[in-house]
């Protein structure tokens, strides 16, 4: 699929353009693309985002940044207050030239409110100017956390791993997503660990870590994010992620 352009600020006068809007429970952006860089971040509600490599579970303690021109779709969960800043190409030359998920400092976040107080064509030697500036320091400074899951090229894979996405506790062993996917057994296998780098159950769990540490981070009991996807117990999910992760819920994701 071929991806859409979107003029979100890309004629914006200065370096740095603020959005906010809002998004209702269950609302998509199909793949599309930008001339700016974006630092994807919403206030309320949890975001799906997708590249063709990668998938990002984004709650409102983090953000995703998108290099320009970098094709991705999106899906909201829960109403969704996005409040995302766009980059100018120029400024973003010594940005990192991938996605990168990260946590959203106080002052980014105070920053980006600031921001959206500022006309589009903003004093550049005055307030807005220096909360521009500022904006662009703190990305300078990002660092990436590594929660995310790779996504399989093949279309049957693919297939399947879009399903889980969209419903992470959903049953079923290799054998029936491979029938579901109109592939072998071994095939399925082969192509997640080939395309992904993990096996088709470490996959599939690492991305219930994923959700569940994002459901969590958005405020959500420990034993409702562990039901949502999959795990009969607080415990049993809290194991999960200290496998996956290395560390308990707690630690890993503020809230």
């Amino acid at each position: 699929m071929r991806p859409e352009y979107r003029n979100n600020r890309d004629d914006a006068p200065r370096a740095v353009a603020a959005m906010a809007k809002t998004f209702p429970d269950g609302d998509r952006i199909p793949l599309h693309l930008h001339k700016r860089g974006q630092l994807i971040h919403a206030i309320r509600g949890t975001m799906k985002v997708e590249t063709a490599d990668a998938a990002w579970i984004v709650p409102p303690a983090l953000a995703l940044w998108m290099p320009p021109a970098f094709p991705h779709c999106m899906a909201m969960r829960g109403e969704l207050a996005m409040r995302t800043i766009y980059i100018d190409p120029a400024a973003c030359r010594d940005l990192p030239h991938g996605p990168l998920l990260v946590e959203v400092s106080g002052l980014m976040r105070e920053l980006i409110l600031a921001a959206l107080e500022e006309p589009l064509d903003y004093d550049e030697a005055g307030r807005g100017g220096m909360i521009a500036k500022l904006i662009l320091a703190e990305l300078a400074q990002m660092q990436e956390r590594r929660m995310h899951v790779p996504m399989p090229r093949d279309p049957r894979a693919a297939r399947v791993a879009r399903a889980l996405l969209e419903k992470p506790d959903a049953p079923g062993d290799l054998d029936e997503w491979a029938m579901r996917a109109g592939a072998s057994r071994r095939t399925l296998a082969r192509l997640f660990r080939s395309e992904t780098g993990f096996s088709f159950s470490e996959w599939r769990t690492r991305l219930r870590a994923i959700d569940g540490l994002a459901r969590l981070s958005s405020g959500e009991p420990v034993g409702t994010a562990a039901s949502k996807v999959g795990y009969a117990s607080p415990s049993a999910f809290s194991a999960m992620v200290r496998r996956n992760f290395g560390e308990p819920p707690r630690r890993i994701l503020p809230r």
